[in-house]
């Protein structure tokens, strides 16, 4: 028994995290309370159910401009804008404007977009997920860090508030949420988000490379919704930083259970036929 469970120790240690060890060694079981107890009492309270507002493309619906297709049934609202859709105000450089522009005009002349989320072959990642989705979002508070959760396609994001740097950016390749660090500014949580993959903002298609670098100062503001004033600064593609806000909205409190993905329909080439990916596996 104590070599298995040496083996279990052994094995749990290289199983753990890529990021830095804490700034402190967790508290020993059932000692929490008293560990985080004054800690808990200074920090804000989101608890509940919260709806972006102007779902679901990342600059907000005041960016956005809808094609619309006569013949076409099909909404926006699952996965973003309807294709063909085109936001302003991003500072992006000459060469990159041409090829969002290209992309834009595409989907107006095929009406249909090729998405990646959509597709769920990747989640919508930082920073697209601030544009939300369908489902509520749940903000989970500790002194440690802060935890969001997205019930459509339950992505999730943690900010560390422990005092812990970035990792170099040798150590941590480019992920699809990247890493977030914070710290509190009274009842404001201030986060700074670097290494993330490139990727697009939102269903039209617009882009951003992996060296964008993301600030948000979020907070809780009167009529019962938490705003992120966002700061996006991408050294490749934009010509300066471009500042934005997004709003969510309380909506109660309810479980949050969403995925979405399980009857996904993609085409397989092999036949011509739809085949649901996966059906295959017992």
């Amino acid at each position: 028994m104590k070599a298995l469970a040496a083996l279990a120790l052994v094995m749990l240690s290289a199983c753990g995290s890529r990021d830095e060890a804490p700034a402190s060694a967790p508290a020993a079981l059932g000692t929490l309370g008293d560990a985080w107890g004054e800690k808990l009492a200074q920090l804000p309270d989101w608890t509940g159910a919260w709806a972006v507002i102007g779902c679901c493309t990342f600059p907000g619906k005041e960016f956005a401009v809808d094609t619309k297709n006569p013949s076409a049934g099909e909404g926006g609202f699952t996965y973003g804008e309807l294709p063909g859709s085109y936001f302003t105000g991003a500072p992006y450089k000459p060469e990159y404007q041409k090829i969002y522009d290209a992309r834009v005009a595409l989907a107006r002349e095929q009406y249909k977009v090729y998405d990646p989320m959509g597709s769920c072959i990747v989640p919508h990642g930082m920073p697209r997920i601030l544009g939300g989705g369908p489902g509520p979002t749940e903000f989970l508070i500790t002194p440690e860090q802060t935890i969001i959760i997205w019930d459509y396609m339950n992505e999730m994001r943690r900010i560390y508030t422990d005092g812990r740097p970035h990792p170099p950016a040798a150590a941590y390749p480019p992920t699809v949420m990247g890493h977030s660090i914070g710290r509190w500014e009274g009842d404001t949580l201030v986060v700074d988000t670097r290494h993330m993959k490139a990727g697009i903002y939102d269903r039209s298609g617009a882009p951003h490379s992996q060296e964008l670098h993301l600030t948000e100062r979020i907070r809780r503001i009167e009529g019962n919704q938490i705003e992120f004033d966002i700061t996006l600064d991408d050294p490749v593609m934009f010509t300066q930083p471009w500042k934005l806000k997004r709003l969510y909205r309380f909506s109660g409190y309810r479980t949050m259970e969403g995925s979405y993905c399980e009857t996904n329909r993609n085409p397989v080439s092999e036949n011509g036929q739809t085949a649901v990916l996966g059906s295959e596996i017992p």
